[in-house]
């Protein structure tokens, strides 16, 4: 019995220092994005107030919570069966699997900081000589953990960077010479133009820290992509509602849209021809990021079609939220054709 609590208390031991980094990584950090600064989100008089006796506790609380994802193995773990010494200790399928997806999602990745946030399946565009950037360039080049870098936006009201972004895949097919448009390395003192397209979206966990060449920022990110999402029943029926009367909405929005002019027309085909048709039903947070890439596009054309929501569309914490603003926002922006087709 005795060495039976033994694993037991040891299994339970690693798994909530497993754990803990994950439940904590969103709810009580937040980035300071201007100073890349991270806060816990506890109130300082409440630390403050404690006794010293609490003091120590309340600081290792702290730095429990900022601590990477630990490797664990399950030898260590005695999982798969036991031996002369321990009794095996059974964890299911599903929550060994659980845990694995959640230690694969944490990634450290070089940043780089535009203007506009861009969403997956939008496309950017970077040409520059920047001695820094073409440094990041090579890094990820030569890379043999990733071949993805990170994309932040900035908030369209402070002006400073957001916490969150999506990867973009940086490869010798998309790196270019902007002089000879040979494909190239970075190089040295090379002109190069960067076209990549966005992919997953990821949040930043920990203070980004400068990389050893000094030319530019890592950061441990956790990719959300696939991440398990919390809605109510009613939140579930009402998406579903809501994804159902965005083709109608997109219909007409594209209605008004040409009315425009030839000029917006054109540029608004080459925007659908770029981010593909349309997702399924069954894909409501993919079907909502599409919407804030057709009536948000990068690079925006000469007419605004709608206000800025891709930075929100990044922040909301499920496909409700998503399909909520992207109905909302395409309703607003047919208002706002509407309007101006009628004083016009």
């Amino acid at each position: 019995r005795t060495r039976n609590s033994s694993v037991i208390m040891k299994f339970c031991t690693q798994l909530i220092n497993l754990v803990l980094p994950v439940l904590y990584a969103t709810n009580l950090l937040i980035l300071d994005a201007s100073a890349f600064q991270v806060t816990p989100k506890c109130r300082q008089h409440d630390l403050n107030r404690s006794s010293s006796k609490d003091a120590p506790q309340a600081r290792m609380r702290i730095s429990s919570e900022l601590a990477l994802f630990q490797d664990f193995s399950n030898e260590d773990l005695n999982l798969n069966g036991g031996d002369d010494d321990h009794e095996s200790f059974l964890v299911s399928e599903s929550d060994l699997l659980r845990i694995q997806q959640q230690y694969e999602r944490k990634q450290s990745l070089p940043i780089i900081i535009i203007d506009t946030a861009i969403l997956p399946n939008q496309t950017l565009e970077i040409t520059s000589s920047d001695p820094k950037l073409n440094s990041l360039i090579d890094y990820v080049l030569q890379s043999t953990t990733s071949d993805e870098l990170g994309i932040l936006g900035l908030n369209p009201r402070t002006k400073s960077p957001l916490n969150i972004g999506v990867t973009a895949k940086v490869t010798k097919e998309n790196v270019r010479n902007a002089l000879t448009g040979t494909r190239t390395g970075a190089g040295t003192g090379a002109v190069i133009s960067l076209q990549t397209t966005g992919q997953r979206r990821f949040e930043i966990e920990e203070q980004p820290y400068l990389h050893d060449s000094g030319s530019f920022y890592m950061a441990h990110v956790e990719i959300v992509e696939d991440r398990e999402e919390i809605m109510s029943m009613e939140q579930c029926h009402e998406a579903e509602k809501l994804s159902r009367k965005l083709p109608s909405l997109v219909q007409k929005w594209k209605q008004l849209v040409y009315s425009q002019s030839t000029t917006v027309k054109r540029q608004v085909n080459y925007i659908m021809e770029t981010i593909g048709p349309m997702p399924g039903n069954d894909h409501i947070g993919k079907r909502a990021l599409w919407v804030g890439s057709l009536v948000n596009p990068h690079p925006l054309p000469e007419m605004e079609l709608c206000s800025e929501i891709r930075p929100a569309l990044l922040s909301c914490k499920n496909n409700y939220q998503r399909i909520y603003l992207a109905v909302l926002s395409l309703q607003s922006s047919i208002d706002y054709l509407s309007d101006r087709k009628r004083s016009a």
